[in-house]
């Protein structure tokens, strides 16, 4: 997906007139950006703070702002079904595997106060579900607010 917006700019620029080298040129550029660009959310609890960061290069920049009141610490099952609609091999003379693959992970997020969306604080696999259960059930004692916990049936909580 990194490279969907260099093979548009590449083909822009060229469309525009670009000689092909000055074209890949804004292309590599727009590739090393998008590795050394990250963004994701920053939360401080001690100072009770929120905010969207960008970093580039290792140095982030973000506004702070409060964060909203939080009535819970929310653990919950996630569950996605991609299937698979590409040949197995290029040796595989046109069989195809339509084999289902399910994603399965496990949420932790700041459920906000007279709101129906939260604040995602970690995402993990199901393998680590006990992990994810800990630091769920440290963060709500360090918030002081309540846990609570949407599993299946099927899955065990130790």
């Amino acid at each position: 997906m990194s490279f969907v917006l260099p093979v548009i700019v590449f083909a822009t620029s060229m469309l525009f007139g670009c000689k092909p080298i000055t074209s890949a040129g804004i292309a590599l550029v727009c590739i090393s950006a998008s590795w050394f660009v990250h963004w994701g959310t920053e939360v401080d609890i001690t100072l009770g703070l929120q905010r969207t960061y960008y970093t580039v290069v290792g140095y982030s920049y973000g506004n702070w702002k409060p964060l909203p009141p939080i009535a819970g610490i929310t653990l919950k099952y996630f569950s996605t079904i991609s299937y698979n609609v590409t040949p197995s091999s290029r040796t595989s003379w046109g069989i195809w595997n339509d084999a289902k693959k399910r994603d399965e992970e496990i949420i932790i997020m700041m459920s906000v106060t007279q709101s129906s969306t939260g604040i995602i604080i970690k995402t993990a696999p199901l393998s680590e579900l006990q992990v994810a259960l800990e630091y769920a059930q440290g963060l709500a004692k360090q918030l002081n607010v309540p846990l609570n916990t949407y599993l299946p049936a099927h899955i065990a909580v130790e």
